[in-house]
């Protein structure tokens, strides 16, 4: 394997998703870079709408919501010169359910800032306050002692969680999370998210929510990047099946590389493998779950005013709505972000937008009707978040100069941008290491 002896390696990475973005520019510096993307945008799953936008400020295919401790998102927007201040807007974790809970965190460092915003909750009562504040102190000894995974719901059960909690606060966080039902997501993918963001530090609680779109955040910046480095980018080509070469060497579209990054979606990846891969490789793919996000943009004929920047709904149909007034956006837009939207008996687009706007109207009754509205359904936007979730063995693959990336390999986080970004950066790092042991005399 590798049998090129020069200074630089030959690397492809297929599929310009943010994976494969990131595995691309960690790359750059320091290999011989081509990426290839089936699409005519760069982004995956995460880029900008490029078709008629209806008047709206923008659209994204799907409304994300970052954190501050999305550390490996916000070095790789560093890298290729996008400033945090241009693409978000950065406020304190903040919940507020038009039907519910509602609190913010304090001016505290962690975890005091979330302890005292809990105490300072309204329309909660002092025994619920408690009771959250006790099952997030068990959740934090549970994940020290390294337990063994359970299902979210068996373990709300376990600890006579009330059912009102769970509606609040476990069920809209889990969901927006891990976009996964309780009574299968993961507990120890969600005490790894709370580890990391909620408890780690204060600023990794903040939301950053984005106020331009995705291509101009990561994609766009991205590609620029590339071409100022050297890297050929390839968009609109489609790849055929990868071929090892008696050489060592994989064949790409007719052109030899010393190595492959496949960034690509899990139900294409397991397409474009060698002929002669382990069935149990194809198996484990076969064998993901997915789970669909729904977003559903609505335009107004005058400001709508909601109580907070995401006001969200313990009951109804959206999870969260965005009031991009807040964002520096046109007031009378609002973004609506629906997790695990395959529950929910809705399919055309317009039964979807009159179910939000109910929602809408449950805030603010007085907003008319809307003007204009778009829905952007992902069947499979992520995998699910299950517990014991296993990822494939890629041995055979890497010992082949083939390296899987994307948000679903990520070893602890749930499917996530963070967790695309971080599988890139791995895979890059990864086949990097390899090359350069095997080109040792």
């Amino acid at each position: 394997m590798f049998p090129n002896q020069q200074s630089k390696p030959k690397i492809a990475v297929i599929g310009a998703g943010w994976a494969g973005l990131s595995a691309a520019v960690k790359l750059v510096h320091r290999a011989d870079v081509t990426l290839f993307e089936a699409g005519k945008l760069a982004g995956g799953r995460a880029r900008s709408f490029g078709g008629d936008k209806g008047g709206f400020s923008f659209l994204d295919n799907g409304q994300h919501i970052m954190i501050g401790a999305y550390h490996g998102v916000l070095a790789l927007m560093k890298q290729i010169g996008v400033r945090e201040q241009d693409a978000f807007v950065r406020l304190p974790l903040q919940w507020y359910l038009h039907d519910g809970l509602r609190f913010q965190t304090a001016a505290l460092p962690a975890p005091w800032h979330v302890l005292l915003g809990l105490l300072g909750g309204k329309q909660i009562s002092w025994a619920h306050k408690f009771k959250l504040l006790g099952d997030m102190h068990a959740l934090q000894g549970r994940h020290r002692r390294n337990l063994p995974d359970t299902p979210i719901a068996a373990w709300l059960n376990e600890r006579d969680t009330p059912r009102k909690l769970i509606a609040q606060f476990w069920q809209p966080l889990v969901w927006g999370a891990l976009n996964t039902p309780l009574e299968q997501a993961s507990l120890n993918i969600l005490c790894n998210v709370l580890s990391d963001g909620v408890r780690a530090n204060k600023a990794g609680s903040d939301y950053l929510l984005p106020k331009t779109d995705l291509g101009n955040i990561m994609a766009n910046p991205a590609l620029a990047y590339l071409r100022n480095h050297g890297a050929t980018i390839r968009l609109e080509t489609r790849v055929p099946p990868l071929e090892n070469l008696p050489s060592g060497q994989v064949q790409v579209n007719g052109e030899a590389f010393d190595a492959v990054i496949l960034a690509v979606a899990p139900y294409h990846a397991a397409a474009l493998m060698p002929s002669e891969t382990p069935d149990y490789i194809q198996t484990a793919y076969q064998n993901i779950e997915y789970r669909a996000i729904t977003t559903v943009y609505l335009r107004y004929a005058q400001a709508v005013n909601l109580p907070a920047p995401m006001t969200g709904f313990a009951e109804g149909t959206a999870q969260w709505l965005i009031a991009r007034g807040a964002l520096g956006l046109p007031p009378q837009e609002v973004a609506a972000v629906v997790s695990v939207s395959d529950h929910i008996d809705a399919v055309k687009a317009d039964e979807w937008a009159a179910k939000v706007h109910a929602d809408v109207k449950r805030v603010c009754p007085d907003v008319g009707e809307p003007v204009a509205s778009r829905v952007i359904t992902e069947k499979r936007a992520t995998i699910a978040s299950k517990v014991n979730r296993p990822l494939p063995d890629f041995a055979w693959l890497h010992h082949r100069g083939i390296y899987p990336c994307g948000d679903y390999l990520h070893p602890r986080y749930p499917a996530t941008l963070e967790a695309a970004v971080q599988s890139g950066v791995a895979a890059a790092d990864l086949c990097w290491h390899d090359w350069q042991t095997r080109i040792q005399p």
